[in-house]
């Protein structure tokens, strides 16, 4: 007889994976920051965290990537490891062409 194909951690995993990785990522991206609030850290978790389970849908999409499966997860979980990387950046560039275009 065969195994059942689904089991109760592989539904959990396909359910929540994004959040797990997107929580994940968050929570390791704050042994890169040193010198934190407590209110600062948990700022950057949630930015990492809600980054992670917003935009993987978006970069999988742009990317070409296969939508569901370890795919995913690996890119909420790097979402969610760099968003404190990458927002600063972002508002860097639309700082840049902000002002370009107001002059």
């Amino acid at each position: 007889m065969a195994e059942p194909a689904s089991t109760t951690a592989g539904v959990l995993l396909v359910k929540y994976g994004v959040i797990i990785g997107g929580f994940a990522g968050a929570i390791l991206s704050l042994t890169f920051l040193r010198g934190l609030t407590r209110g600062q850290a948990v700022a950057a978790f949630f930015t990492g965290f809600t980054s992670a389970v917003f935009c993987t849908p978006l970069a999988i999409s742009f990317f070409k990537l296969e939508a569901g499966g370890e795919t995913q997860y690996g890119v909420a979980f790097l979402i969610g490891l760099l968003a404190m990387n990458i927002i600063p950046v972002l508002k860097s560039l639309v700082g840049q062409f902000g002002a370009k275009g107001a002059t």
